[in-house]
C-alpha cells in the first residue's frame, strides 16, 4: 500500500464546477464496486465537506487500493482532527493499512507534530514501532532528535530496534556509542544484536 501518485499536469478547462457532483462522489464512495469507491476517493479531492465521509469509509474499507486513495486525498487535509482519527488506525489488525496510514501521517507534519508525544509514550508498543515509521519518512529537523530518545529510553526492544532502522538514514558515527548501548540494554535480543553489530562498523568506517 502507499500514497498514489497524483497527475500533477495542468487540466485545461476544468473548473470546480465542471467536475461530478459532491453527492454522487459521497454515494460512488460507498459503492459495491471498489474501483467506484477508488475514483471518488481521489475526486474527492478539494472538497472539506467531504473529510468525515472519507475517515468514515477509511473505517470500513479492506481494498488496499481504495485505502491509498482515501488517505491520498487526506493528506491534503493537513488538520488536527483528521490526524487524531488516523492515529486510531495504527493500532489495527491491518498492516498494510498502518504502513500505509504511517506514511500519510509523515505527509502531514503540521497536525501530525502535536501527537507525537502521546505516540511516544503510548502503552501499546506496536504503535510505538509506528510511530518510529512516521518519524522515519517524517521532512522535519526534529525527527532525529525523536528517533534518538526512542533508541536511548524505550522498554521494548522491538520499538528501539524499529528506531534504529529509522534513525539509519542518517546516523553518524556519533551515533555508535548510543546503539552499543542499546545492545547491552537487550542482551538477549538476537535481531537488535545483529542490526547493531552490522551497523557500528560501517559508522566507524571500518568492516569486521
Amino acid at each position: 500500500m502507499g500514497l498514489v501518485r497524483r497527475d500533477t499536469s495542468p487540466q485545461v478547462g476544468k473548473e470546480r464546477s465542471q467536475a461530478p457532483a459532491y453527492d454522487l462522489l459521497e454515494r460512488h464512495l460507498n459503492s459495491p464496486d471498489p474501483e467506484l469507491r477508488r475514483e471518488a476517493a481521489l475526486e474527492l479531492d478539494g472538497w472539506d465537506e467531504a473529510v468525515p465521509a472519507l475517515l468514515g469509509r477509511l473505517d470500513v474499507e479492506s481494498e488496499p487500493a481504495v485505502c491509498d486513495a482515501i488517505l491520498t486525498t487526506l493528506v491534503g487535509h493537513d488538520i488536527g482532527p483528521v490526524a487524531a482519527r488516523l492515529v486510531g488506525h495504527l493500532a489495527g489488525e491491518d498492516t498494510g493499512l498502518r504502513i500505509a496510514v504511517a506514511d500519510a501521517l509523515a505527509a502531514m507534519p503540521e497536525s501530525t507534530l502535536s501527537l507525537l508525544p502521546d505516540l511516544l509514550v503510548d502503552p501499546d508498543h506496536d504503535v510505538r514501532i509506528m510511530t518510529a515509521m512516521v518519524l522515519a519518512n517524517m521532512r522535519h529537523p526534529e525527527a532525529e532528535s525523536w528517533l534518538v530518545a526512542m533508541v536511548r529510553g524505550d522498554a521494548h526492544p522491538n520499538v528501539v530496534t524499529a528506531a534504529i532502522d529509522a534513525l539509519l538514514p542518517s546516523a553518524r558515527a556519533e551515533h555508535a556509542p548510543l546503539l552499543q548501548e542499546a545492545m547491552r540494554r537487550f542482551p538477549d535480543d538476537p535481531f537488535l544484536r545483529f542490526v547493531v553489530e552490522t551497523t557500528v562498523p560501517r559508522l566507524a568506517g571500518t568492516y569486521r
